[in-house]
């Protein structure tokens, strides 16, 4: 399966959201490493893009990182995976 989005497009979109919902982290500059493509994936309907971000290190925290996921059809964000493997939506807490 080819994929719609290219990866600059996905970092944008991954960067705009992070702005947006004001969230920490970075992502790191080896696009390839940050990013990967799916054909399919939990609770979404069709491919996505997986954009890791790195935040620091909190023993709240299972990891040091979290997860943007990003339908490829849709080209738009769909939920978060937090350090701790929850699943978030920010954009539906703020209406």
């Amino acid at each position: 399966m080819s994929p719609n989005l290219t990866l600059n497009v996905v970092l944008d979109i991954a960067q705009q959201y992070k702005n947006k919902y004001e969230l920490s982290g970075d992502i790191s500059g080896d696009l390839e490493g940050a990013i990967r493509f799916y054909s399919e994936f939990d609770k979404v309907n069709g491919a996505v893009w997986l954009v890791v971000v790195n935040i620091e290190s909190n023993d709240f925290f299972a990891e040091n990182e979290y997860t943007i996921v990003i339908s490829d059809r849709e080209a738009s964000v769909k939920y978060i995976i937090d350090p701790n493997g929850h699943v978030h939506s920010p954009e539906l807490k703020r209406k």
